[in-house]
């Protein structure tokens, strides 16, 4: 049997989630928790704004403040927890902030009054905007090389597999629409964390600085291509918000959509990334090859904003048609833009520093959402086509400065190697 007919014969590859191996130590177990986490909050954020104004009780404009100053404070936990994590253990870390988040989420079920209700959110927000970068840090800790990316993709499309069936949960609630299914939606969601923790502590520890008695200052805050890096990916990371909070308002005030297209249009973006961002974080396994992956990202995002302008004052048929041509362009541009994020977060990251590094680099995705809904319903409501040509605008300009702060680093990583170590980092006697 020659080469060709042996490649014949070959069955096909199957999925990885379809294998037992993939579900096993030490990584497995990360797989496992961030599906349950992940189904948790989809059904939180699917109901969330209904709980607060109607079983909770917050007025829209009390809303409104207390989940601005959540977002600001979550914007700013990145950072400071993911560089406590390089120091006594990103697994440890994780596991606290993740009981910190269930215990906070289930106790807004008994907690009344506005200045009480927002401190709680904003332990639970601080704790969700935290997470997702120490637990990077967790994954590059037990992983190298091409496992290292692959394996962060993997819990970016069990985050949204998650999400998915979690909006199942989320909308079974709003049918009923009482006090009893937002309490018990808020006890579901507080147990998915607590279950995250529980599987986290079955994850091998990461040693630590502390363990290996290496003593050092802070050194993402003084790494600019990092910063500059972490500034363009908070931009493009807009399009998220594009589709959660600037869509819905544009279909409302500029196109008469009927109501199903929402949720066809996420569905179908869901679905989509978890079939095709295994293939795409492939393409990334070099900072200058995910630079050249964040070009396609801003201007495959731009374009997608391009066609979603055509929409202005659509009917019928003709503007179903348009927007799922704009969600098609969008979700490649996405792909585009989330493995090229990750590949430059983990490409231009020091090895001794993914909790500060993935800390800060999730902070800029942080700020992004924070300031996304008040930004883009300005935008897109308020400016109509011009809104969406200046989107599309911001996020070619962020694509096109992916690959120039990725170069920028590299300069930096070899005049690093040719000085030496870093001045400051030093190993305790």
């Amino acid at each position: 049997m020659d080469a060709r007919e042996e490649q014949g014969t070959r069955r096909p590859r199957r999925p990885g989630w379809t294998r037992s191996d993939f579900w096993q130590a030490p990584i497995g177990p990360i797989y496992v928790a961030t599906l349950v986490q992940a189904v948790g909050r989809g059904a939180w954020y699917t109901c969330w704004a209904l709980f607060y104004l109607r079983s909770v009780g917050l007025s829209p404009a009390e809303f409104g403040i207390g989940v601005t100053a959540a977002g600001v404070v979550g914007m700013l936990a990145g950072m400071p927890f993911g560089y406590l994590a390089d120091r006594v253990g990103p697994r440890e870390v994780l596991i606290v902030l993740s009981v910190v988040q269930g215990l906070a989420t289930i106790a807004l079920a008994f907690i009344s009054g506005f200045w009480a209700v927002m401190l709680v959110t904003c332990a639970v927000v601080m704790a969700e905007r935290a997470g997702p970068g120490i637990r990077i840090a967790v994954v590059s800790g037990l992983t190298s090389g091409p496992g290292r990316l692959k394996a962060i993709s993997n819990c970016h499309i069990m985050k949204e597999t998650g999400a998915v069936a979690g909006s199942l949960v989320g909308g079974f609630v709003l049918f009923f629409d009482s006090r009893p299914a937002y309490v018990a939606l808020v006890a579901f969601c507080g147990a998915a964390h607590l279950v995250f923790a529980l599987l986290v502590s079955r994850v091998p520890h990461v040693e630590s600085l502390r363990e290996r008695k290496i003593r050092r200052k802070v050194l993402v805050l003084r790494d600019r291509p990092f910063l500059v890096f972490t500034v363009l990916s908070g931009v493009l990371a807009l399009n998220w918000g594009m589709l959660d909070a600037g869509l819905p308002v544009w279909l409302t005030t500029h196109t008469q959509a009927p109501p199903w297209t929402m949720g066809a249009l996420m569905a179908f973006n869901g679905v989509v990334i978890v079939l095709l961002l295994n293939r795409f974080t492939q393409a990334a396994s070099t900072v200058p090859r995910a630079g050249r992956l964040g070009i396609l990202a801003g201007v495959t995002l731009g374009a997608s904003c391009v066609v979603f302008a055509t929409t202005d004052g659509g009917t019928g048929t003709v503007v179903i048609v348009l927007l799922f041509v704009a969600a098609a362009v969008q979700v490649v541009g996405e792909l585009f833009f989330v493995s090229s994020t990750y590949g430059l977060a983990v490409g231009m990251t020091k090895e001794d520093a993914h909790g500060e590094y993935q800390g800060m680099f999730t902070s800029g995705t942080g700020a992004a959402m924070m300031l996304a809904p008040g930004l883009l319903t300005a935008l897109l409501s308020g400016w109509g086509v011009a809104g969406w040509l200046l989107l599309g605008a911001l996020f070619v300009a962020a694509g096109v400065g992916l690959p120039l702060a990725g170069r920028w680093s590299m300069r930096e990583q070899r005049k690093e190697e040719a000085t030496g170590p870093h001045t400051e980092m030093k190993t305790a006697a």
